[in-house]
């Protein structure tokens, strides 16, 4: 009679399993998959041959850094419990006792040292430029490790987000091989440009996260990737096309979570002298003849945001205080008249290859006509563009800058202040860009240790900026992942997958 009523209750336990999908009471047998375009690239992190967002976003989940981004760029800890400055130039960092790598390896302050001292003598290391500003790192006890700058550098907590700590002893004796760190995840299986799974790290010095294990799913077309997800072998698409929005909000079971890009775009200028842009009444001109409404609608179809300067607003610098200026045909003609351009000019406008950059920069041409400018729009390939604008031998250009570091200060070393090579500023500076009080204030905000300070001071000096027309800020594009229903997440600014940010909802009976 046992063994019959036992026998019942597995029938219906199996029963209730394949209605439910494959939930049961214990967490430890959720799985996850994600679908993402193409693979990871040139490997895992520290042997990466270049750093791009999808790579950096699942060796997050590998590795840990010192500290980490939140859900909108603030700092957080991670390695390192705490952090102060002893001086100007000493970040002293309090390490987290008993963590442990995926190999057992126990974490100490001679991991971090020798992870920054591996990236320092390695320039050829796509990490190199994170830590052009650390001249050493400095060992104070097992759990105790100052990190002591050239100078004043405020964007080193930044800037270490990005530098995963590696174990000494096992990267000294293998020179490639699987990951291995600290993270919630460790390595479990690879296929190239095929599938990677990860396995949950059960020893983690944080809290356990829901999925044992996880695959990332690689896909080089995207209607591969969206049909996985629709018949059931994908529980998260990263990226979906904004025009297959309306059709997947019509369907049950799913959820589509609406992020914005870190991306800003905007129009650059040739400043030098020779250059019809280089006079601001012109710059002026073209920015009161954009209708940037009209371009978000016929070339993102709507999927965008009006941009007002060179960061959205998770950025640390962004300065709200700075709008548009309105679209004014009226106006636009009067500078051109007081610029003594009556009849108009030509130019060039190069673009890099894209349908909604190919698109936009149709409608700029289309929008700058009523202002007698004829624009001539120069459709490029990614390498072909980025070398023209880069050896500054573009005019009128349509470019975009993500900051990854969450702090404008890159703006202001990267894009605003003077060229000045020798000393690593100015690199994106297409349109050899020069005030003397940006000059000023970029040299205060590299070194100025004084947050609140240095906040302001950027705030003013994209305030300057923007009054001195350096760019016309164009959109910031709006994207969508999609999740099943019995998923809860929110996407990160940063625009990292990580898995521990990833919940299941237990209002739902199925997963």
């Amino acid at each position: 009679m046992k063994k019959e009523i036992l026998a019942i209750g597995i029938i219906l336990c199996l029963l209730f399993i394949n209605l439910t999908g494959c939930i049961t009471e214990d967490r430890d047998d959720f799985d996850l998959n994600i679908a993402l375009d193409n693979d990871i690239f040139n490997g895992f992190y520290p042997w990466i041959g270049f750093i791009n967002s999808q790579t950096l976003s699942i060796n997050s989940n590998i590795f840990n850094s010192l500290v980490e981004f939140g859900e909108i760029f603030q700092i957080i800890p991670a390695l390192a419990e705490s952090w102060n400055n002893p001086d100007d130039i000493t970040w002293r960092f309090n390490l987290r006792g008993n963590v442990k790598f995926h190999n057992g390896n126990n974490f100490s302050a001679e991991d971090v040292k020798y992870s920054i001292d591996l990236i320092k003598g390695d320039q050829n290391n796509t990490f190199y430029n994170f830590l052009s500003m650390v001249k050493e790192v400095i060992i104070v006890d097992d759990f105790t490790v100052d990190i002591v700058t050239i100078e004043p550098y405020p964007l080193l907590l930044n800037k270490l987000v990005y530098i995963f700590i590696i174990s000494k002893p096992y990267h000294e004796q293998i020179s490639d091989g699987n990951p291995i760190g600290t993270g919630p995840y460790r390595f479990s299986d690879y296929l190239k440009d095929n599938y990677l799974v990860l396995e949950r790290f059960e020893g983690y010095w944080n809290k356990k996260p829901d999925f044992k294990k996880v695959t990332f799913k690689f896909f080089d077309n995207y209607e591969d990737k969206l049909n996985t997800f629709l018949e059931g072998n994908a529980d998260i698409i990263d990226i979906i096309d904004p025009l297959d929005y309306n059709n997947l909000s019509q369907k049950t079971g799913i959820k589509i979570l609406p992020f914005t890009f870190n991306t800003v775009t905007y129009l650059g200028f040739n400043f030098e002298e020779n250059n019809t842009f280089s006079d601001f009444r012109v710059r002026k001109a073209v920015y009161h003849a954009i209708n940037i409404d009209e371009i978000i609608k016929n070339a993102t179809n709507d999927y965008a945001e009006p941009a007002s300067q060179f960061v959205s607003q998770y950025i640390s610098g962004y300065n709200p205080e700075i709008k548009r200026l309105p679209y004014d045909l009226e106006k636009a003609r009067q500078y051109m008249n007081n610029a003594g351009y009556e009849d108009g000019f030509e130019t060039i406008l190069d673009c890099r290859e894209g349908e909604v950059r190919e698109n936009a920069s149709r409608i700029i041409a289309d929008q700058l006509s009523l202002i007698n400018i004829t624009v001539d729009v120069n459709i490029l390939p990614r390498d072909d563009f980025f070398s023209k604008i880069s050896d500054m031998n573009s005019s009128f250009y349509f470019v975009g800058w993500a900051v990854d570091s969450g702090d404008a200060g890159e703006i202001f070393d990267n894009i605003l202040r003077s060229v000045d090579f020798e000393n690593g500023f100015g690199f994106s500076n297409f349109g050899n860009y020069s005030n003397p009080l940006i000059d000023s204030i970029a040299k205060d905000i590299f070194y100025n240790m004084d947050t609140r300070e240095r906040l302001n001071l950027m705030k003013e000096g994209f305030a300057i900026a923007m009054d001195d027309v350096a760019c016309i800020p164009l959109y910031i594009l709006k994207g969508f992942s999609v999740i099943k229903d019995e998923i809860s997440w929110s996407v990160r600014a940063d625009g990292l997958i990580k898995i521990e940010d990833i919940k299941i909802d237990n209002s739902k009976n199925s997963f």
